[in-house]
């Protein structure tokens, strides 16, 4: 998969089918929209390009983004699974924020993607003011022969699948739900961190990983889920998370921590390897215990109704 973040003049002389949006987090219904313009591109004999912008928009806008669903390498890996030929990720800046729909339209989309079809969600705007509408588009595109499919929401529980939405389920430890949304498990990748080495002397060591400051954190709280040791051969592990303060040790104001206890595994040195955590259910709300062996003797309880949830849920 190429990646472009410029616009230049005809990058693909033989014409391309556009996967128009920001894609935060490729979602079910960013997969859709993305898939339409993948199979068009086969039918056709064109190439699939992906149009979004490496940032969010609002981070220009309005000066802060939302807590984002994914970070861009992941947006990028995700869309790359999706057989997309090429991807233009433009930075966007202030001439993108007061460029005019029409001007993005006839700039990037025709001058320099050559589209000839563009796929584009339902509720997607775009251009100064998000003057561009889907309809705006079709009404631009029908004088140059180009064909534009409006995606319609895809419900699930008589909602629309959004961004919006799955971050409001992350944020509220509603990970089922978001990952039902999402068309995959919610997950967070990164470097082991080294931390005071209390899950060791417990008895339960951990990997410790610092969510990115731009990254949605879901709710504190204990869950079940998978470590994927990125480096090396991979591996799948099953895995119990705490998410939360430690406060049977620190104020509940101390630094919010991530960490995996990886469930019957010999554990080795993985400080400084990159691994990515996997989110499947969220088991418990983060406690505060008078006394060790109270601590110790829960996440006992936490291992056996996680190895009993993996198992059964296979």
């Amino acid at each position: 998969m190429q990646i472009y973040n410029q616009i230049k003049p005809n990058i693909f002389p033989n014409g391309s089918s556009v996967a128009l949006g920001v894609f935060d987090g490729v979602h079910l219904g960013h997969i859709e929209i993305i898939k339409n313009a993948v199979s068009f591109a086969k039918k056709n004999n064109l190439l699939s390009v992906v149009s979004t912008f490496s940032n969010h928009p609002h981070t220009e806008i309005t000066g802060q983004a939302p807590k984002l669903l994914s970070t861009f390498e992941d947006r990028l890996e995700f869309i790359e699974k999706l057989n997309i030929d090429a991807v233009l990720a433009l930075e966007f800046d202030s001439k993108l924020r007061h460029m005019r729909a029409q001007d993005y339209f006839t700039n990037v989309l025709i001058d320099s993607l050559s589209a000839k079809y563009i796929s584009i969600g339902y509720d997607h705007k775009f251009g100064f003011n998000q003057e561009g509408t889907p309809d705006k588009l079709k009404e631009w595109a029908k004088k140059l022969g180009i064909t534009i499919h409006i995606n319609p929401p895809i419900n699930i529980n008589d909602e629309p699948v959004s961004s919006t939405r799955i971050r409001k389920n992350i944020a509220a430890g509603q990970i089922k739900s978001a990952n039902l949304l999402l068309g995959r498990y919610y997950s967070i990748s990164g470097n082991v961190t080294q931390g005071l080495k209390r899950g060791t002397e417990l008895g339960f060591p951990t990997a410790n990983l610092m969510i990115p400051g731009d990254l949605i954190t879901p709710a504190i709280g204990v869950y079940v889920g998978l470590v994927i040791i990125l480096e090396g051969e991979k591996k799948q592990l099953p895995a119990v998370i705490n998410i939360g303060h430690c406060p049977t040790f620190k104020e509940e104001n101390s630094e919010l921590k991530v960490e995996a206890h990886i469930l019957d595994f010999v554990f080795k040195e993985l400080y400084g390897k990159k691994i990515k955590i996997d989110f499947i259910d969220r088991l418990r709300d983060e406690i505060k215990f008078n006394s060790k062996e109270e601590l110790i003797n829960q996440i006992k309880k936490d291992c056996e109704v996680g190895r009993k949830y993996l198992y059964l849920n296979k």
